[in-house]
């Protein structure tokens, strides 16, 4: 259903997004692009919220880090594991038939418990799916794999037209 070699990023929520940059590039020798800051419109299974968000990514090519804080009365919640707060949340996967691969995810049991919210009720440019054990799959347009990239080593945040999906400037 999907393939490893499409995954780009394990995503952590941590409760300090400037701490944990630190202390990766500590460890890890790890650069980050520059942390966004958005209002992103998304739909979860108890409806619309809009979610403030903080995130960011790692620089120099797979496999990335993704940084974001928590978003209450989302999937990205702090999470709390065994060994205390901050586990490994979610892996990145490149979804090229991005629509087909979320209705698959969801027939096999695994709900999709979160994607941007442009008002049609449907999987659009991300989806969150909940794995059995806990974590989450991420599905990202594939289509836009050209312009993140891009934006993973620098340029600007490619946030959508705001005509197209609503006021907010969403990720």
């Amino acid at each position: 259903m999907l393939d490893i070699t499409d995954i780009y990023h394990t995503g952590f929520v941590v409760p300090d997004l400037d701490a944990a940059m630190a202390e990766l590039a500590t460890v890890f020798g790890v650069t980050w692009n520059a942390v966004e800051e958005r209002d992103m419109p998304v739909l979860t299974p108890d409806g619309h919220v809009d979610a403030h968000m903080r995130f960011v990514y790692s620089r120099g090519g797979s496999p990335r880090l993704e940084l974001l804080e928590p978003v209450p009365g989302t999937a990205w919640e702090s999470p709390v594991n065994a060994f205390g707060p901050g586990g490994a949340h979610h892996i990145g996967v490149w979804a090229d038939d991005f629509a087909e691969t979320s209705a698959k995810l969801e027939a096999a049991g695994l709900p999709r418990v979160l994607t941007f919210d442009d008002g049609s009720g449907a999987a659009v440019r991300f989806a969150y799916h909940r794995l059995p054990s806990g974590p989450f799959v991420e599905l990202v347009d594939g289509t836009r794999r050209a312009e993140l990239e891009a934006w993973f080593e620098g340029a600007e945040y490619p946030a959508p037209d705001s005509s197209t999906f609503g006021s907010s400037d969403a990720g």
